[in-house]
């Protein structure tokens, strides 16, 4: 194999490396988003419910 036919395979792998990476971050990203949005979620409905109740620390 010549240099360039040897960094044509080598850059090939490293788009395959990037867009699985990239597939795995945004997985992650989704996970992450549902996540927050359901604590949100939560968090409005107990204040909608009066279960946030709670004192702020600094107005003790």
């Amino acid at each position: 194999m010549g240099f360039l036919d040897d960094a044509k395979k080598k850059l090939g792998e490293a788009v395959e490396n990037a867009k699985d990476f990239a597939g795995d971050a945004t997985e992650n990203i989704k996970s992450f988003a549902a996540d927050a949005q359901e604590k949100i979620g939560e968090k409005v409905d107990e204040f909608k419910n009066g279960d946030g109740e709670e004192e702020p620390e600094d107005k003790v």
